[in-house]
């Protein structure tokens, strides 16, 4: 592949979304800053020779049908519960403020679940840049490449394995499994509390006349 003489924001984002890297850590391969890398992904500036040089030895290890990891699919929009008409009296309010309790809850819970999903598509894009870096850089270096250069380069990705390794444990699948049981129970009594509310009232017979 030949190394095109500038770069513009959407190579260089390309080889972030693909290796999932952060700015910084992309500017520590390019011996430039988190401001720099940001300056040129935002079109405000070029990179040097010498990070456009850097740059190329990932650009050249990217798939040819387009970079990037598979995006994550797009979380569900759950529509707001739709109005419900019932009963005034005690017993009713009492019932709608149980209903909106409930599906107070089940929304808590279903948003930590969200976002537990995520996070574990980001620790997984996280860990197939870093397994598509591996082999990208096990090829030996060209031999423009200097001694210095490559014991950078396994410097780098060192600290990115340190990184990715200290990430913080996921929860596991009982702790999942309990909240989402408990969101079920929830939405269910919230959805038989509204099932009591549509029905309709049934009034106690009127008194005979004399009674």
């Amino acid at each position: 592949m030949q190394t095109p003489t500038s770069f513009s924001e959407t190579t260089a984002a390309d080889v972030r979304r693909h290796f999932a890297l952060t700015q910084t850590e992309l500017g520590r391969w390019l011996g430039l800053s988190q401001a720099q890398v940001e300056a040129v992904e935002a079109g405000r500036r070029n990179f040097s020779p010498k990070a456009e040089a850097r740059l190329a030895r990932l650009v050249d290890v990217l798939p040819p049908a387009g970079p990037g990891l598979p995006a994550p699919e797009a979380l569900p929009v759950v529509p707001p519960p739709a109005a419900q008409t019932g009963r005034e009296d005690r017993e009713a309010v009492l019932l709608r403020r149980r209903v909106r309790r409930c599906e107070h809850l089940a929304h808590g819970l279903g948003f930590q679940l969200e976002t537990w999903a995520l996070q574990d598509a980001a620790v997984l894009r996280r860990r197939q840049g870093l397994a598509a870096l591996r082999l990208a850089l096990a090829a030996p270096p060209a031999a423009s490449v200097s001694g210095a250069a490559a014991v950078a380069e396994a410097v780098w990705l060192a600290r990115l394995e340190a990184a990715t390794a200290a990430l913080p444990p996921r929860p596991g699948p009982l702790a999942r499994a309990h909240l989402a049981l408990r969101q079920r129970l929830l939405l269910a009594e919230a959805a038989e509390l509204r099932r009591l509310l549509a029905a309709p009232v049934s009034l106690p017979p009127a008194p005979a006349p004399g009674v």
